[in-house]
């Protein structure tokens, strides 16, 4: 999902927006070492639903190095940046969830995503207890401050995710349900079993 031209899907690439008036930006990584943990469909809701965790990479860049998006929430002035690059790194979990329906063509059934619904979940230690008396545990204690900061001004989920939660939704459906569920042989399924009265899945 995170490259293939066959496909049409693009190299992935991380979310850069741009830091206040520091001359750097933001970059937001760790889709691309992200885990599928679990999958779900519920057919009495017809929600298909997939949970992902990953790494939660926050690292500052210099401008000009990436292109760099505005935020979607403005920074208040801050001067040139200084000193070293900060950077970060925490844990996410997300769920998305699709509404779906199932439709029968030329004997095979698909399944058929909507749009979805993301929800996801940033979990940045907080090192505020941190020795400030120590530079490396006074560093790593601003700056975990400072990563929590700087995610505010930007919707996380939206820019990190929705854009392959939206090449997944037309994946899916090009393919017959049957081939889908094969993609993960290591998942124990059991009566899985469709029905169709005229045009509606039952």
């Amino acid at each position: 999902m995170l490259s293939n031209m066959n496909l049409g899907i693009e190299t992935y690439t991380p979310y850069v927006y741009q830091y206040a008036d520091t001359g750097t930006c933001i970059q937001i990584s760790g889709l691309e070492q992200s885990e599928l943990v679990a999958i779900s469909m519920n057919s009495q809701y017809k929600e298909y639903s997939i949970m992902l965790e990953m790494p939660f990479k926050i690292q500052q860049i210099l401008n000009g190095t990436e292109h760099c998006n505005e935020p979607d929430r403005a920074f208040q002035k801050i001067g040139l940046h200084k000193g070293p690059l900060r950077r970060f790194t925490g844990n996410a979990t997300a769920q998305v969830t699709y509404p779906y329906r199932l439709d029968q063509s030329e004997g095979e059934t698909y399944l058929r995503l909507e749009e979805e619904n993301l929800d996801m979940i940033l979990d940045l230690p907080d090192l505020s207890h941190f020795d400030k008396t120590d530079p490396t545990q006074a560093r790593l204690s601003e700056w975990s401050a400072w990563a929590y900061r700087v995610v505010q001004h930007a919707d996380i989920a939206k820019h990190v995710l929705m854009s392959h939660t939206t090449l997944l939704r037309d994946l899916i459906g090009r393919f017959p349900l049957k081939k889908f569920l094969l993609l993960y042989p290591e998942e124990e399924y059991s009566n899985i079993q469709f029905s169709f009265s005229e045009n509606t899945v039952l």
